[in-house]
């Protein structure tokens, strides 16, 4: 039962039914827990939605929801037209609304959440024209630089048919609701709640990312290793972003994302995404910024089930290299420029030349797709007619955009290497009708990622990074960066000690002190010659690390299970999340409107 001081949170969304990414992620671990569920008595998801589309009406809110009330389909199991039609009248929208149920897999919890979708497609455009012009009175916004954007249109004109259905579901006791605007998307519906003041809602801005901070990242040839030591340089100037890399307004991300300082709180997901937070704007002096790091899963895992599953990786392994590798590297990530993957590739050749001096060998497999979820046939096809993902070849069903490149330099790489080879799974899933019948039967993605003996994760830009430690409680070396924000999760729960079980690489270490000018006119050749001694001091140590004996698995394992059932989403949201809910909700006026 929810405790006497219970809170109501609604969340904007882009991933309200679609589990598309991390914020889906997030959202299912919030929504499972006991500790949420005992302290939040009513959770509404809010995004967009398509009502025009032909599907089934049951199914519009996923395979997991139930739809209470559909306009487009008439259907209003518990009376809600007269709180919904008049909304739907005011801004000619079409309202979905009912609940999903969440039972993620080996977890052993679930949890239910109320889903509220509005289709804006045919919004009425007097109201929305209004609504642009508040924006650009209260808060300098112009919409008219960024309304061509779907990314921006759709979000702004859901804004106040989201706020309106809200008030309308909240009953007196509910009230003030904590509206999450999760990323740039739940921005517009945060202003709106500011611009009506504070009686009914409370907002925090859930920054999963800065979006600024990463299109700077990921644009310049320097990447991290140019961009945090800016950051640190600038800080200690005081100055920000736009004094250093100029005006970003263009940007309609930025221009949001900016005004995030207006919420009555904020939240970051990781250490270095609250420093760039606070690099965005003046403004964000003196407010707290809320460090909420991502709970991760906790999986229970004996030695016997780890041998079970690394057992299955490897006969899948002996199946495609015809040898059995002596350890089993995995990286389960997506194809963009952020994830930093030509890394895994450097460090992988500076193992190469360590592992063949013992004799030993290894196999990296990355899972990663730039097409999504390819047919069963398909893979059956490929598999038949070539030996994927062994071999690839260009084009749908098999190589496609950035997955083209990636293969590229693994094929260079696997032809000038012997003891380590590199496998790139170009799929979602990790069963035998989405990779193929030399899988061994009945294996899963669980089975993946506690057969892993060592997951990379060396991004350039990691706001967080759920995925790179998810093997953890299994047993697995991590081998992360020093700007993923899962680092500092680490170093809270080690007392800043370490441990074994993670690798941190430092991609940002330079040479000699360089001056924010030198930085900024950093070439792509000159980090690959700085990053090029963090990999092999990364490989050396990964080397020492790879477990050779049960009884080193085992030590493993038991160290990966004591971290891991300090950093679950309990922890999270009684240590951190519940603090800044309860100071929220107590604030007597909303700071965004005075």
């Amino acid at each position: 039962m929810p405790s006497p001081t219970a809170h109501t949170l609604a969340h904007v969304t882009h991933e309200a039914v679609d589990h598309i990414g991390g914020i889906g992620t997030v959202l299912e671990g919030l929504m499972v827990s006991p500790v949420y569920q005992q302290h939040v008595k009513r959770s509404i998801l809010v995004g967009p939605t398509s009502t025009h589309m032909q599907v089934d009406p049951e199914k519009r809110l996923g395979e997991h929801g139930r739809v209470l009330y559909s306009s487009i389909d008439a259907i209003d199991r518990m009376n809600l037209a007269g709180k919904f039609r008049p909304v739907e009248w005011a801004f000619n929208v079409a309202i979905v609304y009912g609940t999903r149920q969440y039972n993620p897999p080996g977890q052993g919890r679930t949890g239910e959440s109320e889903v509220l979708l509005i289709d804006v497609f045919r919004t009425n455009p007097d109201r929305l024209g209004v609504f642009k012009l508040r924006l650009w009175e209260t808060f300098g916004i112009d919409s008219a630089r960024y309304e061509q954007a779907w990314d921006y249109e759709e979000y702004a004109r859901l804004a106040e048919p989201a706020y309106y259905a809200l008030l309308a579901l909240l009953q007196p006791e509910d009230e003030p609701c904590t509206l999450f605007a999760h990323e740039f998307m739940g921005m517009p519906a945060a202003l709106q709640a500011i611009m009506e003041g504070p009686q009914h809602f409370r907002t925090v801005f859930h920054a999963h990312e800065c979006a600024t901070a990463r299109r700077i990242v990921e644009d310049h040839p320097g990447h991290d290793t140019m961009f945090y030591n800016v950051l640190d340089q600038a800080r200690a100037q005081g100055k920000y972003v736009t004094d250093v890399f100029g005006d970003q307004s263009h940007l309609l991300r930025h221009a949001l994302v900016s005004r995030a300082h207006l919420c009555d709180g904020v939240i970051a997901v990781g250490d270095r995404t609250r420093d760039e937070m606070y690099f965005l704007d003046p403004h964000f002096d003196g407010q707290p910024i809320d460090l909420v790091y991502n709970g991760l899963p906790a999986f229970e895992v004996d030695l016997a089930t780890k041998l079970r599953s690394r057992r299955m990786l490897a006969d899948y392994a002996t199946a495609l290299l015809g040898h059995e590798p002596t350890h089993l590297l995995t990286h389960v990530t997506r194809p963009v420029i952020s994830k930093g993957l030509w890394r895994d590739l450097k460090v992988c050749h500076e193992l190469d030349a360590l592992l063949s001096q013992r004799g030993e060998s290894a196999v990296l497999f990355i899972l990663t797709s730039g097409a999504g979820v390819r047919r069963a046939q398909d893979i059956a096809m490929m598999e038949e007619q070539y030996g994927w993902p062994r071999d690839h070849r260009d084009g749908y069903p098999d190589l496609v955009g950035p997955e083209v490149d990636l293969d590229r330099d693994i094929e260079r790489f696997n032809v000038d290497h012997q003891a380590v080879q590199v496998v790139m799974v170009n799929q979602f899933g990790w069963t035998c009708p989405r990779i193929g019948k030399r899988l061994p039967e009945g294996m899963t993605m669980a089975d993946l990622r506690r057969g892993a003996d060592a997951e990379f994760g060396m991004a350039v830009y990691e706001p967080f990074g759920i995925s790179p430690l998810e093997p953890l409680g299994a047993g697995a070396v991590c081998v992360i960066t020093n700007v993923c924000g899962c680092q500092g999760f680490v170093n809270h729960v080690t007392d800043s000690a370490g441990t074994p079980n993670v690798i941190v690489a430092d991609f940002t270490q330079l040479d000699r002190p360089q001056d924010i000018g030198e930085l900024l006119a950093m070439t792509q050749e000159q980090r690959n010659a700085l990053e090029a001694p963090v990999a092999a001091e990364v490989a050396s140590t990964l080397a020492q690390r790879l477990p050779r004996t049960e009884n080193e698995r085992q030590a493993l394992l038991d160290e990966g299970q004591r971290l891991v059932a300090k950093m679950g989403w309990d922890q999270v949201i009684e240590d951190s999340l519940l603090p800044m809910l309860d100071r929220i909700a107590a604030l007597p006026a909303g700071n965004g409107s005075q």
